[in-house]
């Protein structure tokens, strides 16, 4: 009797380290991405302003991948022991759709794809977490929801010119900017 209690505990064991295998391979990234960004400066820009004699400026979605990567670098720590390690993002108007790698507990590394909404709340720019999905698989909010994150756009311009007014195109954002503010 004890012998079968033994067996039959030992090939659950089994089945559930075969298991857990099976889940870290699934929700292995399938892509090697990092943080790394590089900073972008809107008064650079000035120059084009001038020549268009529009007060525009205009973040292309590199530019805006940017921004944002290094608004997720500084807040990589997540809730419930994850850690954001990556992430690539696709702008879509005032939507963000990101592949993110993740680390739970420094151990298990995750692919996931998380959306993110963009909204101009003066003076900053609002990013709003919106849910995150592993593969086919829509995790709870609960389980991972995080703060918004905002980024003072006001800290890239010269101190002399405002921004009036953003707008969120397709592939880019328009910044309207006011001078002398």
């Amino acid at each position: 009797m004890l012998k079968k209690v033994t067996i039959t505990l030992l090939m659950l064991a089994v089945i559930a380290a075969v298991m857990l295998l099976i889940v870290i391979q699934y929700v292995k990234p399938t892509k090697s991405l990092d943080l790394q960004y590089k900073e972008i400066a809107i008064s650079n820009k000035i120059a084009e302003m001038i020549l268009s004699r529009k007060l525009d400026v205009r973040l292309s979605e590199e530019e805006v991948n940017q921004l944002l990567k290094k608004q997720l670098a500084s807040h990589s720590t997540l809730p419930h022991d994850f850690r954001m390690e990556g992430a690539e993002l696709n702008l879509q108007g005032a939507r963000v759709d990101a592949d993110v790698n993740v680390r739970w507990r420094d151990r298990i590394p995750i692919g996931a794809h998380a959306t993110f909404t963009l909204a101009w709340d003066p003076p900053n720019l609002v990013i709003q977490h919106v849910n995150t999905q592993i593969r086919n698989w829509q995790l709870p909010s609960t389980w991972l929801q995080l703060a918004p994150i905002e980024i003072p756009l006001q800290s890239y311009l010269p101190k002399l010119i405002g921004i009036k007014n953003v707008v969120f195109e397709d592939n880019a954002i328009l910044v309207q900017l006011k001078p002398f503010q």
